[in-house]
């Protein structure tokens, strides 16, 4: 069966990214913003201030991703007994105790992932501000959208709120400066995915990687 796609129009039909919905591509004004048809999924929304927007979101991410891994997340106290845990000492504790498995998918996910996902964008935008040509635009900001499935801040969250509630009737519990620090992670790494405009960064990278 022949496709009904005309090949030679190809290049004047764009894809939703959320629904897989075929419509004519359309130029979009700066300051405006073009929406599925069918899923109202954003599809374009050029400003100038997107990629400096980024860079800004994803430096603020960096600043706070060392205090929310590294210092004591929760604090509690049982039986005269005291310990605060922080994030890199539960990774550690689950390598100690014998749960690699674990310990490992905790540690790309929670760690490794928003980390490398925030290098990944600075250094896309970097080179776009700076009008530097490479060849690894491209393949960075493809790992950037691979990693995006395996990060898992949100979920840690929740599992330290259900943690919290379990506890408490049985400890003393003090959220330490970790908590407020991977609390800002998440709202900022959420921010950023928002404002992170794909289609413009496609476009970028041509005229960069060229």
């Amino acid at each position: 069966m022949r496709s009904t796609l005309n090949i030679d129009n190809a290049e004047h039909i764009d894809v939703c990214p959320d629904c897989d919905l075929l419509m004519a591509k359309v130029q979009v004004k700066e300051g405006y913003v073009s929406h599925c048809p069918r899923c109202r999924h954003i599809i374009e929304h050029p400003t100038r201030l997107s990629i400096r927007n980024n860079f800004f979101c994803v430096f603020a991410g960096l600043m706070v991703y060392f205090p929310a891994m590294l210092l004591p997340v929760l604090q509690f106290t049982m039986v005269g007994h005291t310990e605060a845990l922080s994030i890199l000492v539960c990774v550690q504790t689950l390598f100690s105790t014998g749960n690699w498995g674990v310990g490992l998918v905790v540690f790309f996910s929670l760690m490794l992932v928003p980390l490398v996902q925030m290098i990944l964008i600075i250094f896309i935008t970097t080179r776009f501000y700076y009008q530097v040509k490479s060849d690894y635009l491209a393949p960075c900001f493809k790992w950037y959208g691979y990693l995006s499935a395996w990060g898992m801040l949100d979920i840690f969250m929740l599992s330290i709120i259900v943690a919290a509630i379990k506890l408490r009737d049985d400890a003393e519990l003090e959220a330490g400066l970790g908590l407020y620090a991977f609390i800002a992670l998440l709202i900022i790494s959420a921010l950023q995915t928002q404002l992170l405009n794909k289609k413009l960064v496609w476009t970028l990278i041509e005229k960069h990687g060229e």
